[in-house]
C-alpha cells in the first residue's frame, strides 16, 4: 500500500470495525445469571464430599464451555478473558478472587464446617456478575480509545 488515500481508507475501515463491536454487542440479562451459577457452583461445589464434589466440578467447566460456545454462535466471536490489555487485569482480579473463595471452600470442608460453601459460592455468583461487567466495560472503553 504505496497511496496514502488507500491507506487512509484502510485505517478508517478499521476503525469503523473497532468501534461497532463493543456497541453493537448487548447480551442477555440471564448469561450473566448463568455464568454466575457456574462459578457459584466452581467455588461451592469444592466444599461437598467426593464424588459429588468432582461431578459439580465436571458440570460446571462443561456449563462454562457450553456458554462460550452459545456466544461464538450468538455473536460470531470470543474474546479471551486475559487477552486485552486493560481488561485482563479484571479477569486476574477475579481468579485471585475465586482462588481464594475456593481456598476458605476447602478450609470449611477440612475444619469439617458445612456452611462455608453456603458463603462462598453466592459470593462467587456476585463475583462473577459484577466482574464480567467490568471487564465488559474497561474492554469496550480499551477499543473505542484503539479506535480513535
Amino acid at each position: 500500500m504505496t497511496d496514502p488515500a488507500e491507506a487512509r481508507e484502510a485505517l478508517a475501515a478499521i476503525r469503523q470495525a473497532r468501534e461497532s463491536v463493543p456497541g453493537e454487542m448487548k447480551y442477555p440479562v440471564w448469561y450473566d445469571l448463568i455464568y454466575g451459577a457456574i462459578c457459584a457452583a466452581l467455588v461451592g461445589g469444592q466444599g461437598i464430599p467426593q464424588p459429588w464434589s468432582s461431578l459439580t466440578l465436571a458440570a460446571a467447566l462443561g456449563g462454562l464451555f457450553g456458554i462460550i460456545h452459545w456466544f461464538r454462535r450468538r455473536y460470531g466471536w470470543w474474546v479471551s478473558g486475559y487477552s486485552p490489555k486493560r481488561a485482563r487485569w479484571v479477569a486476574f482480579a477475579m481468579v485471585a478472587v475465586f482462588l481464594a473463595l475456593i481456598a476458605v471452600t476447602f478450609a470449611g470442608r477440612d475444619f469439617g464446617v458445612w456452611w462455608v460453601p453456603l458463603a462462598t459460592a453466592p459470593a462467587a455468583f456476585v463475583v462473577a456478575i459484577v466482574g464480567s461487567r467490568l471487564w465488559m466495560r474497561v474492554w469496550r472503553r480499551e477499543l473505542a480509545e484503539a479506535a480513535r
